[in-house]
């Protein structure tokens, strides 16, 4: 039977999973529908710099994409292992098409592809929705680290109960001493990382373990300056075998080890972060310069789409950030810098931020101060404004058209937030020892509230309560947690109260000076 520490880490990992594919791949698709109306003219005609722009966005998209589902198809894997549907089909369609659809990418790499097909090549017996990734994968390497004039053969014949596929190239080839690892997790070669400066490592990864899942082979041979073949072999008869989620060495740790568990999971945040980050600070400059129209007016359409692709970004970027917040946490380098500093600003600046979307809305934003002047506190600015800014977007978005959301200020001593810790059984407060006593930040909201059996689970890592996804606002669930860490931080404490249907109120505390 399965402990329950064990279960609680397992629950972890596929609530990331989830929280990944759904946050990540929505914004990134509506992009890439944006970029598609813009660039057909269907919104209108642009200028060529304004297409040039565009064109790289659209390219920083198609980017994206491939991260996300590389790393989502790797998380599955590893936790889940690969579910097949294999069924007896012809493979000649299938690589006719991909050589098809990579021929534009072919032609900007000065690529020449030649496919040569047996004509009596038997059927296989494959999935072909898992099988067509790999030998994308496979043909996109040779294309992207071929030289110049590559030279590109792909050949297809029967040997011995398989169909082997090889993807021949003249490329950069694979180093001596680095062959070994050419199939490990997120490995790139030092030549590969030289020529292409972007990229995972993990379609090589992912192709050999669903290729030996299909009863296949994934294999290779190459010379680093002389180029690669790679040799995918398919089976040719029905096989029947155990489908599990795969170790990559005899020596590996347990999958549903949970120390294990929550490597591969800062593994996983790690390089979602530093892989998305680039393009889309990227993207966002690109988008400013449009939005401006420093490189060509805008009809209103137009500017509407452009609109649409700054919020998509905006998005991806606040995912980035809590991601990259999450990981310094799990690592312990999350850091604070302290200084004096004024609240009223932090909350006056928070609350800008929020007008608009406040007015779209008809929400009235409102501040009190229960104590002027406000006392002294030592913070780092940047960290308190992150912490007040995602418990004013909560209120904001989860509360209904009409409604309000107030901050206001007060001061307590000890004695109170002690009170409040005995008698309010969601505080759970920490620091409570501060003779000049604290100042605390009160958000309060006239939304949908959290339901009381829900509320311990609060603070907790992608938690997010089923009113709030049935509501089908966005988040993370990330927001929550990496607030009561920075306050924590600062020797404060997080609290609320809410009842559902009628709003919370959310607190912080901060030690005065």
């Amino acid at each position: 039977m399965e402990s329950p520490k064990n279960k609680e880490f397992d629950d972890i990992k596929s609530d990331f999973i989830t929280i990944a594919s759904h946050q990540l791949r929505t914004p990134i698709a509506a992009i890439r529908w944006s970029l598609d109306t813009l660039l057909r003219s269907r919104a209108g005609t642009l200028t060529d710099k304004q297409q040039e722009i565009l064109r790289e966005a659209y390219q920083n998209n198609r980017f994206l994409v491939k991260v996300v589902n590389d790393l989502l198809r790797a998380a599955r894997i590893e936790q889940r292992g690969v579910t097949l549907t294999p069924k007896t089909i012809a493979l000649q369609p299938i690589l006719r098409e991909i050589v098809r659809r990579v021929k534009d990418f072919a032609d900007a790499f000065n690529c020449q592809i030649t496919l040569k097909i047996d004509p009596s090549l038997q059927r296989v017996y494959i999935d072909t929705i898992q099988i067509q990734p790999i030998l994308e994968g496979l043909l996109d390497n040779a294309i992207r680290y071929s030289q110049q004039a590559g030279k590109i053969i792909i050949s297809a014949k029967n040997t011995n109960g398989y169909v082997l596929v090889s993807i021949k190239d003249n490329g950069i080839g694979i180093p001596s001493d680095q062959q070994d690892k050419i199939f490990g997790r997120f490995f790139r070669a030092r030549n590969a990382i030289k020529s292409q400066t972007e990229g995972l490592g993990l379609d090589l990864y992912i192709s050999r373990i669903i290729t030996e899942q299909s009863a296949g082979r994934l294999t290779f041979k190459s010379a680093e300056g002389k180029g690669s073949v790679f040799q995918l072999y398919l089976p040719t008869k029905v096989t029947f075998q155990k489908i599990a989620p795969p170790q990559t060495t005899k020596d590996a740790e347990p999958i549903s080890d949970p120390e294990n568990i929550l490597k591969k999971e800062r593994e996983f945040v790690s390089i979602t972060v530093h892989e998305l980050k680039a393009p889309l600070g990227m993207a966002k400059w690109s988008l400013e310069m449009l939005a401006d129209q420093k490189v060509g007016k805008l009809n209103n359409d137009q500017k509407e789409l452009i609109e649409q692709l700054q919020r998509g970004n905006e998005r991806l970027l606040v995912l980035v950030r809590d991601l990259l917040d999450l990981a310094k946490l799990q690592e312990g380098q999350f850091t604070v810098e302290p200084k004096p500093m004024k609240l009223e600003l932090v909350i006056k600046d928070a609350f800008a931020g929020f007008a608009l979307q406040a007015k779209q809305k008809k929400l009235r934003l409102e501040t009190t101060y229960r104590v002027k002047p406000i006392p002294k506190i030592i913070g780092d600015p940047i960290r308190i404004a992150q912490a007040v800014t995602n418990l004013i977007s909560n209120g904001v978005k989860y509360t209904p058209n009409g409604g309000s959301v107030t901050v206001e200020i007060s001061k307590m001593n000890s004695a109170q937030l002690r009170a409040i810790d005995r008698e309010l059984p969601t505080a759970n407060l920490v620091n409570t020892g501060n003779e000049k006593g604290y100042v605390v930040v009160a958000v309060k909201d006239t939304g949908i509230g959290i339901p009381a059996a829900e509320q311990e689970k609060m603070f907790t890592r992608f938690f997010r309560s089923k009113n709030v996804l049935q509501s089908k606002a966005e988040g993370t669930g990330l927001g929550l947690y990496i607030t009561k860490s920075i306050v924590n931080l600062h020797r404060g404490d997080v609290w609320f109260m809410s009842l559902e249907g009628q709003g919370s109120t959310f607190f912080i505390s901060l030690p005065i000076t």
